[in-house]
């Protein structure tokens, strides 16, 4: 027993499951938002969950996998039609009873998990206020976004493609990502998709305060021509690989070899 889909269990095999020695509990949390004219709004949240299952299939002990919440922090990107974007203390009060629901079952470690980089901060600062508030109880959230984006760079650029120090949404990373876990049915034409590659100084801080339109029209970060699917499982990989090492030095927990 490794990776625990919680939503297909009944509530009787939900407590047997936390209740295996070492078990812990894993909130996917997405977003649902635009990724320019060739990605479908679900992105974030399919890469997530498809990760955390990856994540939670390398241990031993038991990875219960919450079903992933599709929205999350996307205010940047509301000026696009589609972008679902939730308030903080919405988002904060449904990660909170997923936590607590967690808990109840018998719980008393659990990750939080995202691949939207408007979440990952704050999914610390949620980690750190259900701590105070559940004793004995161990939250841990991954934070380290650079280190995240860091890891696609590499990948992708090993995996060959020519990358815009810019990239970091609907790019060639993402868009590739996408076409290896979705498939190509899922992806519009993007060889002809600008995005914002200029690395202007001070551009992330406009973006932050004015919106993503402000700075790329198309609401692309990098480029995504020459993405490809090969690649996708590449920069997959890796993100797994990364996951894998966060949760197994921050829960103890035993890889499978």
């Amino acid at each position: 027993m490794s990776f625990v889909e919680l939503k297909y269990l009944t509530s009787y095999e939900a407590a047997v499951a936390a209740r295996q020695k070492g078990a812990i509990g894993l909130i996917p949390v997405g977003a649902l938002e635009q990724h320019g004219p060739h990605l479908p709004l679900v992105t974030d949240s399919a890469m997530v969950e498809v990760l955390a299952a990856a994540a939670a299939e390398r241990f031993r002990e038991p990875v219960i996998v919450t079903p992933t919440l599709m929205a999350g922090l996307s205010d940047h990107h509301v000026e696009f039609p589609g972008t679902v974007s939730l308030d903080r203390k919405t988002l904060k009060g449904e990660i909170g009873a997923y936590i607590t629901s967690l808990n109840r079952m018998g719980l008393t470690r659990i990750c939080l998990l995202s691949f939207h980089g408007g979440n990952f901060s704050f999914l610390g600062d949620c980690a750190d206020d259900n701590l105070l508030a559940l004793q004995g109880v161990q939250i841990e959230a991954y934070t380290d976004f650079r280190q995240f984006l860091n890891v696609m760079h590499t990948a992708g650029q090993k995996a060959g493609l020519q990358l815009a120090s810019t990239d970091s949404h609907a790019g060639a990373l993402e868009t590739s990502l996408v076409l290896h876990v979705l498939g190509e049915e899922r992806v519009r034409e993007f060889e002809t998709v600008q995005g914002y590659t200029r690395n202007e100084h001070g551009w992330m801080e406009t973006m932050q305060a004015k919106g993503v339109k402000a700075v790329s029209a198309t609401g692309v970060f990098g480029t995504p021509c020459g993405a490809s699917a090969s690649a996708g499982k590449m920069i997959l990989d890796a993100l797994v690989d990364e996951v894998a090492l966060w949760l197994g030095e921050t829960f103890l927990l035993e890889e499978i070899r």
